[in-house]
């Protein structure tokens, strides 16, 4: 039996309530310094705060009001009006310093509720987008952020007086896509490093324009059928498997074992994002051959799914029988791939073995529990 949904709601409101009066700092206004409520604290307001919202080290305390400028100016609710480098500057706190994650993800929802502007409503959710697929809250902080983002449409949108149809439609739409990351990055974890400009700008159109990056391969497949209904095979997999042989991959030392250039990834990685499948100025074979890597390993779901990862060689085989046909179909693209860059012929050159190609692979197509 499972409980009912007003009741679930019921229980998720008190576990909010607990999580807020055990982490929130309290603060004190007027000449009186009464305590200010909780419910008033976490509102829309134009004015800055002087405090962290959250209990914080003494140390980032200062950083708190920093964060909160940054935010206001991103939502158009300060002057200047925020750019890209202002997220930038924005996101790089959050990644750099892991206390002050949460604290951010605090002060957006405050900006975002009861909020008048529908313009700064969009930018506003604009902004979350790209912090879901930057930094992941803290556990104790993930369950009042998911049913935040869950409840947000019905409670603030439906019935905004200053919101018309075609911006709730939109509205929306940039909702639904930060719950989905949202729980998606509280299983992966943060980035390693500040998105680029590039990947900010990218983050902001994801929810009107799907990736074909960190996403379930079914969904992939979806999208593409609708630009190339002939194709059966990942558009992106294939391309980067070609480029890989097309720039002298198999005659290439440590190909798939040496990383290409961070910056260059990056840039091919959000050329193939706006459907511009083709190099550039790349001539060397490792950025697509790291990108290709990194494509298989941020799939939203693993090629071989945790069920099927013990067992044999035999089992293998019999494992992928089985697989789901788009991954079926992947698997086995890949398998005839790497038999060509391992050709006995091409490992005194690449020094990539079999046994060093399924190393480096492994990780890409299973996940570890």
């Amino acid at each position: 039996p499972t409980l009912p949904d007003d009741l679930k709601d019921n229980i998720n409101k008190f576990q909010i309530e607990g999580f807020a009066h055990q982490y929130f700092m309290e603060h004190r206004a007027g000449i009186f310094r009464r305590k200010v409520p909780l419910e008033k604290l976490l509102i829309w307001s134009k004015d800055s705060i002087k405090a962290p919202l959250m209990v914080l080290n003494k140390e980032l305390q200062k950083e708190a009001p920093k964060c909160f400028k940054l935010i206001q100016r991103i939502m158009g609710d300060r002057a200047p009006i925020g750019q890209s480098e202002d997220i930038q500057a924005l996101l790089e706190k959050g990644i750099m310093n892991g206390q002050l994650r949460d604290e951010i993800y605090v002060q957006l929802c405050k900006q975002l509720s009861q909020n008048p502007s529908a313009d700064s409503l969009a930018l506003g959710w604009q902004l979350m987008a790209v912090i879901v697929i930057s930094f992941p809250p803290s556990k104790n902080f993930e369950g009042y952020l998911v049913q935040f983002i869950r409840q947000y449409f019905d409670k603030e949108v439906v019935r905004h007086p200053n919101v018309n149809p075609a911006q709730k439609q939109t509205l929306l739409t940039i909702i639904t896509h930060c719950h989905k990351k949202l729980l998606r990055i509280c299983q992966t974890g943060p980035k390693g490093k500040v998105p680029t400009l590039n990947e900010i700008e990218r983050g902001k159109e994801a929810p009107f324009r799907p990736s074909v990056f960190g996403e379930t391969l079914q969904d992939i497949m979806s999208v593409q059928e609708q630009k190339v209904p002939q194709l059966k095979i990942p558009m992106i997999m294939d391309f980067l498997a070609k480029a890989v042989l097309d720039l002298n991959g198999c005659h290439t030392e440590g190909i798939f074992r040496v990383p290409g250039d961070v910056d260059m990834v990056t840039e091919l990685r959000c050329r193939i994002d706006q459907d511009q499948y083709n190099l550039g100025n790349i001539k060397d074979p490792n950025v697509p051959a790291s990108l290709l890597k990194f494509w298989l390993r941020d799939l939203a779901d693993p090629l071989i799914p945790a069920e099927g990862q013990e067992g044999t060689t035999e089992d293998a085989w019999n494992i992928i029988k089985i697989l789901p046909e788009t991954n079926r179909r992947v698997v086995n693209y890949m398998i005839n791939f790497l038999r060509i860059i391992a050709d006995q012929r091409n490992q005194p050159i690449t020094k990539m073995t079999l046994a060093n190609l399924a190393m480096v692979f492994a990780p890409n197509f299973l996940r570890c529990p």
